[in-house]
């Protein structure tokens, strides 16, 4: 068994809050099949809907290595496998590649080969300690489908705490088996409060909802007070004024011009007062850059909101603005530690 482990919370993505972030794994670790280990594996036929057939056990779900390449007319997925195992030896790269300047590919073998019997996996994770940009409670559990590298997972999320994500790979295949063994749609089962609402999901797809699933599958519901009291709350804009040119002037020399307006904003629920409050607006049509790529060119913003409270009363509220766009951009610019090009590649 190996174990790694890597700090997530440096360099670009780092956030001053956390005091621990980590994705650890650990590798080669034995699987709990006691009952294959003792008495063998039990092979049957495995398989999609799509006319594919191979040979895994049906207690612990390994698979023959090869897997096989069976013909749907003759087996059933479920079936028990009787037929025979060739252990065939894999092609050396320097064959593969003769064979392959010939225009010759290698049949993949019809007949599977052993299924080992002392399979591994790995087991992995990711912890967070403190305060982080995400601000969900929760607790959720995840049964994988036939294709997923990540059999099962699971996550406690404790909002400004920290957080625990963990996973297998091939660890869990018996209950995937028993619990989701057709499709390629994982299986969620959790619940969660974010904002004043509480969601759940009752063995829910995990990348798909259909209008004919029950609600009680998923769904949420607001559970902060003020909801049932005053009523939902909802936003609106009443007014925007016209757009403004102006420059933002960057720390490094670089100049961008953009157009900047204001955008007055209500927020109030069905009883009650309402609020007012104004946004800022800024839009550069190139870009103002922020962080480089070697291949696919620099990263630029080019909108974004940036201050509440600067209203039209204030002549200069176009510079405000402007000299705002800078400030964040020069934010970004220090996180990503960006590198403004020389003069001579200019």
């Amino acid at each position: 068994m190996r174990a790694r482990s890597i700090n997530r919370n440096t360099g670009e993505d780092r956030q001053p809050s956390l005091l621990v972030s980590r994705t650890f794994w650990f590798s080669d670790v034995p699987r709990l099949i006691p009952v294959c280990r003792m008495v063998g594996h039990k092979p049957v036929v495995d398989g999609t809907d799509t006319p594919c057939r191979w040979v895994a056990c049906d207690r612990c779900g390994i698979r023959a290595n090869p897997q096989g390449n069976l013909d749907p007319a003759l087996w059933d997925i479920g079936q028990p496998y009787t037929g025979p195992f060739n252990p065939a030896e894999p092609l050396s790269p320097i064959v593969r590649k003769q064979l392959a300047r010939k225009g010759i590919k290698p049949a993949r073998a019809s007949e599977p080969g052993p299924i080992p019997a002392h399979p591994v996996g790995t087991v992995g994770g990711e912890v967070h300690i403190g305060k982080s940009k995400w601000r969900t409670v929760g607790i959720d559990f995840k049964v994988g489908n036939c294709g997923s590298e990540q059999v099962l997972a699971a996550s406690l999320r404790l909002g400004p705490l920290g957080s625990l994500y963990l996973h297998t790979e091939d660890h869990g295949r018996w209950l995937q088996r028993r619990l989701n063994p057709t499709g390629y749609q994982s299986r969620e089962t959790g619940l969660s409060y974010y904002r004043g609402r509480l969601s759940w999901q009752v063995w829910a797809r995990r990348d798909e909802h259909r209008a004919s699933d029950p609600k009680w599958m998923s769904g949420s519901v607001p559970i902060d007070p003020r909801h049932y009291l005053y009523g939902p709350r909802k936003n609106r804009m009443l007014f925007q004024t016209e757009k403004v040119p102006a420059v933002v002037r960057m720390p490094e020399g670089d100049t961008h011009d953009v157009l900047v307006h204001l955008e007055k904003w209500e927020t109030r629920r069905t009883r009650g007062r309402a609020r007012t409050y104004w946004m800022a607006q800024w839009d550069c049509k190139k870009g103002i850059p922020v962080r480089n790529h070697d291949w696919k060119g620099d990263e630029t913003f080019s909108s974004a909101w940036t201050i509440q409270g600067v209203t039209p009363d204030n002549p200069r509220w176009p510079l405000i603005i402007a000299a705002a766009a800078a400030e964040d951009c020069s934010r970004d610019r220090a996180r990503y530690n960006y590198r403004a090009p020389s003069e001579d590649a200019a």
